[in-house]
C-alpha cells in the first residue's frame, strides 16, 4: 500500500472510532478526545505525502485551521470564548478554501446566477432561525460565518467549466456536506437539540473534509 493511502485508512479508523464506538459503546464515548483531534493530522498526512499538489502548504494551511476549530469545540464547558475560536479556525478555513476555488475558476462569473439565489436563501434561513436566540456579540461572528459558509459553496460551484467532472463533483459535494455539518452543528447548539445530532455532524463532516481534500490533491484528475 503506498503511503499516501495509508494515512486515509488510518482516516477511516480515525472516523469509526470518533462516530461509531461512542453510539454502540456509551462507556467509551471518551475516545472521541482522541480519535476527533487525529482525523485532521491524518489529512494533512496524507497531503504532506502525496505527490504533484498544487499548492501543498495552502491545503496543509487549510486543515491545521480545520484541526484547530475541531480541538477547540470539543472543550467541555459553557465558555462561549471555546466556541467562538472553534469558529474563528473553521472561518479562515473557509476563506483559505474560497481563495483556492477562485483561482481555479478560469472564466469570468457573473455573481448572479441560479447558485447566487440558492446560496442567499440558505444563508437568510440560516441566520432567520439562528440569530432571535442569540446576544450581539455572538450573533456578529455567526453572521460573518454564515455568509462565508455560502461563499465557499458558491465558489465550489462555479468551478464546472475549469475542471474534470469527477474534481468538479467532489469538490462540491464536499463543500455542500460541509454546509450541511456546521448547519446542523449551529441549529442543535442555538435552535433545537435533535436525537443523533453528533452522529450526523460528523459523519458529514468527515466526509466532507474527505472529499474536499480529495478534490484538491488531484485537482487535475
Amino acid at each position: 500500500m503506498k503511503e499516501p493511502r495509508l494515512f486515509l485508512l488510518l482516516y477511516g479508523i480515525a472516523a469509526f472510532m470518533d462516530v461509531i464506538i461512542p453510539m454502540l459503546f456509551p462507556s467509551f464515548a471518551h475516545i472521541r478526545y482522541v480519535a476527533k483531534p487525529a482525523l485532521m493530522l491524518l489529512l494533512m498526512a496524507y497531503v504532506f505525502t502525496s505527490n504533484d499538489v498544487e499548492r501543498k502548504p495552502t491545503i496543509l494551511l487549510a486543515l491545521f485551521f480545520a484541526w484547530l476549530g475541531d480541538v477547540f469545540l470539543m472543550i467541555p464547558g459553557s465558555s462561549p470564548l471555546f466556541f467562538q475560536l472553534g469558529l474563528g479556525g473553521f472561518l479562515i478555513m473557509q476563506w483559505i478554501y474560497i481563495d483556492m476555488f477562485r483561482k481555479q475558476i478560469s472564466k469570468v462569473l457573473s455573481p448572479v446566477n441560479g447558485m447566487t439565489l440558492i446560496v442567499s436563501i440558505y444563508v437568510i434561513g440560516l441566520l432567520s432561525i439562528l440569530l432571535p436566540s442569540m446576544n450581539l456579540a455572538l450573533a456578529i461572528p455567526v453572521i460573518i460565518y454564515a455568509i462565508s459558509l455560502g461563499t465557499m459553496l458558491w465558489f465550489a460551484s462555479q468551478r464546472k467549466s475549469s475542471v474534470s467532472r469527477w474534481n468538479y463533483q467532489c469538490i462540491l459535494s464536499g463543500a455542500t456536506l460541509f454546509v450541511v455539518s456546521d448547519s446542523l452543528l449551529a441549529i442543535n447548539k442555538f435552535y433545537y437539540s435533535f436525537p443523533g445530532n453528533s452522529f450526523w455532524v460528523m459523519s458529514t463532516y468527515i466526509l466532507a473534509q474527505l472529499l474536499l481534500t480529495q478534490g484538491l490533491v488531484k485537482l487535475r484528475s
